[in-house]
């Protein structure tokens, strides 16, 4: 099925049916929902669902997938992460997962959110060879806009609702092919500690081989499109 771009490889919309654990990815890759995650009616951004997480044992899991070397697209130093999430009960204390790919506890990538910072960290042979991290305090019953944007050899920046968070964050190091799953609404430290999201997240997506947003902007109003309308040529 074709996607908004040629480059998105992850798009989730977090639409279905209340309580549905069948969650589709417009690019064709298969997610398992684990524990009760599951399609929830009562709180959406758009298409009247989203995915619903209660931070217990809740996540979205995908196989590995050349998709997810995030720094081997077309642009092998760009790619963007978004995706809008609500939280359930007080982010501002412990660990809350977004995204991670995992092959074990010496290898893996994670953004997450962790006492009122959002995090981007790089763990390779059981060093960290990237840590991002921005100053983020968000509130409970609100919808956010949150974005991860890698700009080629420029640096990491973090977006919420569209304002760049901190500086732009200069790292030269290059993520590794991790094996592994990719994990929505969990992550699990180098000690095999999980932590996982408390609350719902809509239109997730993975961009590759692009920096979506190098500057503040609008977050969108309405779903990423999902197929390319046809061309009416008028003779």
């Amino acid at each position: 099925m074709a996607v908004d771009d040629g480059y998105t490889v992850a798009l989730l919309h977090m639409d279905g049916a209340d309580t549905s654990t069948t969650f589709t990815d417009e690019s064709g890759k298969t997610w398992t929902a684990n524990g009760n995650a599951q399609i929830d009616t009562a709180q959406s951004v758009f298409g009247g669902a989203s995915g619903l997480f209660d931070g217990t044992g809740d996540y979205l899991s995908a196989s590995d997938h050349a998709d997810w070397q995030l720094d081997g697209g077309s642009d092998s130093n760009a790619w963007t992460i978004d995706f809008r999430v609500r939280f359930n009960g007080d982010p501002g204390t412990g660990v809350k997962g977004f995204i991670q790919q995992r092959t074990d506890n010496n290898n893996w990538w994670s953004l997450f959110l962790s006492n009122n910072q959002l995090v981007w960290l790089v763990y390779s042979g059981g060093i960290s060879i990237v840590d991002i991290r921005q100053n983020w305090n968000p509130a409970t019953a609100t919808w956010y806009h949150v974005a991860l944007v890698k700009n080629g050899t420029t640096g990491y920046l973090h977006f919420i609702d569209g304002t760049q968070s901190g500086l732009t964050t200069t790292d030269t190091s290059t993520i590794p092919d991790f094996s592994g799953n990719v994990r929505i609404g969990r992550h699990t430290d180098s000690t095999g500690t999980s932590f996982d999201l408390d609350g719902w997240m809509d239109e997730f997506r993975i961009s590759k081989g692009i920096a979506r947003w190098t500057a503040n902007f609008t977050p969108p109003t309405s779903p990423y499109y999902t197929t390319f309308a046809p061309q009416v040529i008028w003779i």
